[in-house]
C-alpha cells in the first residue's frame, strides 16, 4: 500500500505558473473542454502553450496556471482560491518563472515580475522554481533542477526583491518578523488596490473575509488587527506617513511601511503562549486583585466604565535580594486590544515637557520641532503638518513605547529580573507620538510623523518609574 500510494502521489505532482499577466489572457470557460494547441493562437495562449510545455518536459503530466484554472465568475471560488493560493505554491513541484521582459543574456533584478503584489508569495512558497526568459529559455542556462539552491541566482534575488536568502530558501507563513514581511510587500503593487493586502494573507498565514470594494486602507487595516491580536507584536505600528482615516494608529498605505526601524525584539511563535494568550485570559478580577493601588485614572469609552492602570511595583526590601526588582505586574500587564475602532496599547509612556519648532517648510510641508519628555534624552521629530498650540500644552503630548513582555529579553521571568536586563529598557526604542483628544476623556489620538521617532531613555530609573500604562487610541 505505502509503495501504490507512492505511485499515485508521484503520478499526481504539479507544476505552477508564476508571471505576469497580460491582455488577452485566457480563461477557464475559454479552454474548458479543449485541446489549447488546436485554438487560434494569441500570445497570451503561446504563454500557456509554452509552459505546458516546459512542465511537460521537466516530467509532469499536471500543470496549474491562475489564468485558466479558476472560475473568476463564480465569487465563492474567487475567494477560497485567493486564501488557498499561497499552500497551492507551496504543494506545487515546481513553479515556473516566466519574465516576459527579460532577454536571454539580461540580468532578471529589474524585471517587473518583482514589483507586483501577487509574485511575492509565488517567490517564497515554492520550494523548488525555475526562471525561464522572455524566449522560455533557462535563465542564463542555468542548468540547476532548483535556482533557490543556485548561489548566483540566490545572490540577483537578494538584490532584486531585498530579502535575506535564508527567508528565499526556507521561508514559513506566520506573523514572525511580521514588520519585515511588511516592508518586502511595500515595495510593491497591484492592479486592483485591495489586492496588496489580500495578497499577504497566505503569508502571514491568516483567513479573513475578500471584500473587494472596501479599499486598500480598509483591507490594510484589518489585516494588521488580525496581526496584532493574534500575535501582540507592536511593531507594526512602526510606520511613517499618512494615517489611516478611520484609525490614526494605522497607515493609510502599505508603502508606509518601506521605511526599516532598528532592530528591535520581536516576538517569537515559541514564546507567545506567555504574553498573549495566557495574558488574554487573565481577568478582570484578577489583574485588578494584582495591582489594585496602581488603578489611577478611568475614562467613559461605548458607554463602558474603564480603568487605565499604572502597572510597576517594586519588590519590598525585605522579601527580595538586593538588586533584584519584580517583574509581574509588568510581563502580565494585558496584550493589546481592539474594541471596534479603539485600540487599548499598553505603553512606556513619557509625557512631553517643551515642544520647539525648530524648522519648518509649508511647501515641502515639512516641520522640525527639538522636543523633550520627562525621562528621555532631547530629541528632535519631524512632521507633516504642524502642530496646534492647543496640543503642544503641557500634558497633552505623549512619546510612548508600546510594550510587551520581549523588551525585557526572552530570559526575563515573571518573578525577578536583573539590573542586566532591566538594563534593556535604556536601549533606543522606537516612539510613537500620541495626543490627548480634549473632546473626549482619556483618548488618544496618533500624530502622524515624516520619519521614525528614534528615543533615548535618560536612564534606567526613568523607565522604571514611567511604569505601563495602558492608553485608548482612536
Amino acid at each position: 500500500m505505502k509503495l501504490v500510494r507512492t505511485e499515485i502521489l508521484e503520478h499526481f505532482q504539479y507544476a505552477t505558473l508564476s508571471h505576469r499577466w497580460g491582455k488577452g489572457e485566457p480563461s477557464l470557460r475559454d479552454i474548458e473542454g479543449r485541446n489549447i494547441y488546436s485554438m487560434p493562437f494569441t500570445r497570451a495562449l503561446g504563454k500557456l502553450q509554452a509552459f505546458c510545455a516546459v512542465a511537460l518536459k521537466q516530467d509532469y503530466s499536471w500543470a496549474w496556471s491562475d489564468t485558466c484554472c479558476i472560475d473568476k465568475h463564480n465569487d465563492n471560488e474567487v475567494q477560497e482560491t485567493i486564501l488557498s493560493m499561497f499552500s497551492w505554491y507551496r504543494q506545487s513541484a515546481l513553479t515556473i518563472i516566466h519574465l516576459c521582459d527579460v532577454a536571454d543574456t539580461d540580468s532578471f533584478v529589474n524585471s517587473e515580475w518583482f514589483n507586483r503584489g501577487w509574485t511575492l508569495q509565488e517567490l517564497l512558497a515554492p520550494r523548488t522554481i525555475l526562471f525561464y526568459t522572455r524566449d522560455w529559455s533557462l535563465y542564463k542556462n542555468i542548468a540547476s533542477s532548483n535556482h533557490k539552491t543556485d548561489a548566483v541566482v540566490l545572490e540577483e534575488l537578494e538584490t532584486a526583491t531585498g530579502i535575506e536568502s535564508r527567508f528565499l530558501t526556507n521561508f514559513s507563513p506566520g506573523m514572525d518578523n511580521a514588520r519585515l514581511r511588511l516592508q518586502w510587500a511595500s515595495m510593491r503593487r497591484t492592479t486592483r488596490p485591495e489586492d496588496i493586502v489580500y495578497s499577504l494573507f497566505g503569508i502571514f498565514d491568516v483567513r479573513l473575509p475578500i471584500l473587494y470594494g472596501e479599499s486598500a486602507e480598509k483591507a490594510l487595516g484589518r489585516l494588521l488587527a488580525e496581526i496584532i491580536s493574534l500575535s501582540g507584536d507592536v511593531s507594526l505600528l512602526d510606520w511613517v506617513g499618512e494615517p489611516s482615516q478611520f484609525r490614526s494608529y494605522f497607515p493609510s498605505k502599505i508603502t508606509c511601511y518601506r521605511s526599516l526601524p532598528s532592530p528591535l525584539p520581536c516576538l517569537n511563535t515559541e514564546e507567545r503562549p506567555l504574553a498573549t494568550s495566557v495574558l488574554r485570559n487573565l481577568s478582570d478580577s484578577l489583574f485588578m486583585s494584582l495591582c489594585p493601588q496602581f488603578l489611577s485614572r478611568s475614562l467613559a469609552l461605548l458607554g463602558v466604565t474603564c480603568h487605565v492602570p499604572t502597572i510597576l511595583r517594586q519588590t519590598p526590601v525585605s522579601s527580595a535580594p538586593r538588586g533584584v526588582i519584580e517583574l509581574y505586574p509588568f510581563i502580565n500587564a494585558p496584550p493589546p486590544r481592539f474594541f471596534f475602532c479603539h485600540f487599548r496599547l499598553p505603553c512606556i509612556a513619557y509625557y512631553v515637557t517643551m515642544v520647539e519648532l525648530q524648522r519648518a517648510d509649508p511647501s515641502t510641508p515639512s516641520y522640525t520641532y527639538n522636543v523633550r519628555a520627562s525621562g528621555l534624552a532631547p530629541l528632535r521629530i519631524t512632521l507633516p503638518a504642524e502642530l496646534a498650540d492647543v496640543t503642544k500644552s503641557r500634558g497633552a503630548l505623549h512619546l510612548v513605547r508600546p510594550w510587551h513582555s520581549k523588551l525585557l529579553g526572552p530570559s526575563a521571568k515573571p518573578d525577578v529580573a536583573t539590573g542586566e536586563q532591566l538594563s534593556k529598557l535604556k536601549e533606543p526604542f522606537n516612539a510613537l507620538l500620541l495626543t490627548e483628544l480634549t473632546h473626549t476623556y482619556g483618548e488618544h489620538k496618533r500624530v502622524a510623523t515624516s520619519t521614525l521617532i528614534t528615543a533615548q531613555p535618560a536612564d534606567r530609573a526613568g523607565a522604571l518609574e514611567s511604569g505601563v500604562r495602558i492608553f485608548c487610541i482612536v
